[in-house]
C-alpha cells in the first residue's frame, strides 16, 4: 500500500485524503462499507491521527465520508454513483457490449478563447480559455465526431495517449470528477464539415447530442456537441435506481 511522499509539497492530510478517496472511487471502498478506525488508519499510513481526522473530515465535507456517532465513518458515495437514476456510457462501453471494436481515428487539442456562445454557455467572459477536444470515432468505419469545450481546471497533455484515449478516465486519475450530466437529443441535418468526417452523402436527419457535465458545486465544467451517423448507430443509456 503507497504510503506519504516526504517529497511531495502537498500536507500529509491532503495525500491522505487523495489516497482514501482513490479507494472509494476505484470501488475498493464501496457505498455503505464502514472504512477502519483512526487508529487503524493511522498505523496503516504512519502519520499522527489528528492527520487522519483531518483527512476525513475534508471527505465529509464533500461528501465521500459520513460520520455517525457510537457507528463509524461510511462510505457516502461513490464516483460511479454521481447520479441517483442515470449512467450514461461511453461510447467505447457501447461498441463492447455489442461485440464491435472501437477507436479514436483522429483527435487534435487546442487552446481557444471562447466566442460569444461558449461565454454564454459557460457563463465566462468572451476571450477567456477554453479546452476544444475534437475527435473522430468509430469501428472500421467513422461513426461519431465529438467537439468538446472544457474549462482548464487542469492542464491537458497534447499526447497521443491522451487524445487517443479516454477523456473521463483521465480526468478521473487527476482527481477531476461530476456530479452531474445533462444531455440533449436531437435530430439534425448534419454541417457539411461533419458530414465529410462521418462519410455521410446525403440529406437524411443524422443524431447530434449535447452534454453539459457539471462539478459537486454545479458549475459547467464541460460541454460537447456530439454527431453520430444515424446509418450505424443507435444511441442507448442505462438506468439504474440506487437506493439511499
Amino acid at each position: 500500500m503507497p504510503g506519504i511522499n516526504l517529497i511531495d509539497k502537498q500536507p500529509f492530510y491532503v495525500q491522505i485524503r487523495n489516497m482514501i478517496k482513490q479507494k472509494i472511487e476505484s470501488g475498493e471502498w464501496k457505498e455503505g462499507d464502514i472504512i477502519p478506525s483512526e487508529k487503524e488508519l493511522s498505523e496503516t499510513y504512519g502519520v499522527s491521527r489528528v492527520t487522519i481526522r483531518a483527512a476525513i473530515a475534508q471527505l465529509v465535507k464533500e461528501q465521500y465520508l459520513t460520520r455517525r456517532a457510537g457507528y463509524g465513518t461510511t462510505v457516502l458515495k461513490t464516483q460511479s454513483s454521481m447520479s441517483n437514476f442515470t449512467l450514461i456510457q461511453s461510447f467505447t462501453n457501447e461498441m463492447n457490449e455489442m461485440g464491435l471494436p472501437s477507436k479514436t481515428i483522429d483527435a487534435t487539442l487546442k487552446l481557444i478563447p471562447a466566442d460569444k456562445i461558449l461565454a454564454s454557455i459557460f457563463k465566462i467572459q468572451e476571450g477567456d480559455m477554453l479546452y476544444n477536444l475534437q475527435r473522430v470515432r468509430g469501428t472500421l468505419i467513422p461513426i461519431l465526431y465529438s467537439d468538446t469545450y472544457m474549462i482548464p481546471v487542469i492542464e491537458l497533455p497534447n499526447t497521443k495517449e491522451f487524445l487517443y484515449g479516454s477523456l473521463y478516465q483521465y480526468l478521473s486519475s487527476k482527481q477531476v470528477f461530476f456530479n452531474l450530466f445533462e444531455e440533449v437529443v436531437s435530430a439534425v441535418i448534419a454541417p457539411k464539415s461533419v458530414k465529410n468526417l462521418l462519410h455521410i452523402y446525403d440529406e437524411s436527419p443524422q443524431l447530434k447530442r449535447k452534454r453539459f457535465a457539471y462539478d459537486a458545486s454545479n458549475k459547467l465544467i464541460e460541454y460537447t456537441e456530439t454527431y453520430y451517423n444515424a446509418a450505424h448507430y443507435e444511441y442507448r443509456t442505462r438506468l439504474f435506481y440506487r437506493r439511499k
